[in-house]
């Protein structure tokens, strides 16, 4: 990943390295002397650590003999330190090695730069589509027959164009049984996802309810809901429409307006679903219960 904003490189001149090597060289030639003048002392360290290393299987290796046999106080060979670490030196060096290469590995495969980093084809057509298009995009529209859609809801009239006011509870209460259950719960939501209720377990009760009639509607076309679904449905859909508390006045006249405003409840549905769009609130899958009951009507608000 390419920063936004980088350093710019110090250049090192000649100098400075030449003057970190012979700074290099110095500290060499000290411990060199150092060693030169403890080995007695130091050459028992060494073999204690190289013994505490390999939990003493050192001593059986030729300079491990050597290191083990020398008596107390003698000076070892100047350059028996330089070559007893040899075997070591190598062992560490492919161990080094091989860390490394599983690093360099899980670093070209693992890390996020490498996950997120276009490939060669990542900007063509089919590869865009196939990472970012949305899943509705991949689903066939319903069949404009009405005998290849399934079922279809009637265009039902709007009841509410001769009510005066539809914070009136009662007055919409009044008109509310003459709403088909599938469009009571799809004004129910709608009307939700531009105007939220403060009760929110309003929206999980209109989603159950309609999941229960739309599954006992795909089982029998012509088995009515039970009368318990219904005064559900229509009940939140009065609640929806004519509830104050804690919601966007402003917003609650619009919809009022649209909702009477409008020649059929189908039309209404489908102004409502484009007024919620800008609020980010209108899910599709709230809607996946009307496939069973009005195909149409549900293509028409998850179109937007």
């Amino acid at each position: 990943m390419t920063p936004l904003f980088r350093e710019p490189v110090a250049a090192t001149s000649p100098g400075r390295i030449v003057a970190l090597g012979a700074v290099g060289l110095a500290v060499l030639a000290m411990l060199g002397l150092v060693w030169w003048t403890f080995s007695p002392i130091l050459g028992q360290v060494y073999a204690g650590l190289r013994l505490a290393e390999t939990a003493t299987l050192w001593r059986f290796t030729g300079w491990g003999h050597y290191f083990m046999t020398m008596p107390a106080g003698q000076p070892f060979a100047f350059v028996s330190i330089y070559k007893s670490s040899v075997g070591f030196g190598l062992a560490a060096t492919l161990l080094t090695a091989l860390l490394g290469t599983l690093a360099w590995h899980k670093r070209s495969s693992k890390h996020i730069e490498v996950l997120i980093a276009a490939s060669v084809n990542a900007f063509s057509q089919r590869s865009i589509r196939a990472a970012y298009a949305p899943p509705q995009c991949l689903v066939r529209s319903p069949s404009p027959e009405p005998e290849a859609a399934g079922p279809v809801v009637d265009v039902v009239v709007n009841p509410f164009q001769g009510l005066r006011d539809l914070r009136d509870a009662r007055a919409v209460e009044g008109v509310a049984e003459s709403v088909p259950w599938p469009v009571a719960a799809a004004l129910s939501l709608t009307i939700d996802a531009a105007a939220p209720l403060k009760d929110r377990k309003a929206h999980a009760a209109v989603l159950k309810a309609a999941w229960t009639a739309a599954d006992r509607f795909a089982a029998d076309p012509a088995a009515d809901p039970s009368s318990v679904i219904l005064a559900d449905l229509r009940g939140l859909m009065v609640m929806a429409i004519s509830d104050q508390a804690g919601r966007d006045i402003a917003m609650l006249d619009r919809i009022h307006d649209l909702i009477r405003g409008s020649d059929t409840l189908n039309d209404a549905v489908t102004q409502l679903a484009s007024l919620a769009l800008p609020t980010e609130r209108l899910f599709f899958p709230d809607y996946a219960w009307l496939r069973h009951v009005d195909p149409t009507l549900q293509s028409v608000i998850t179109s937007y």
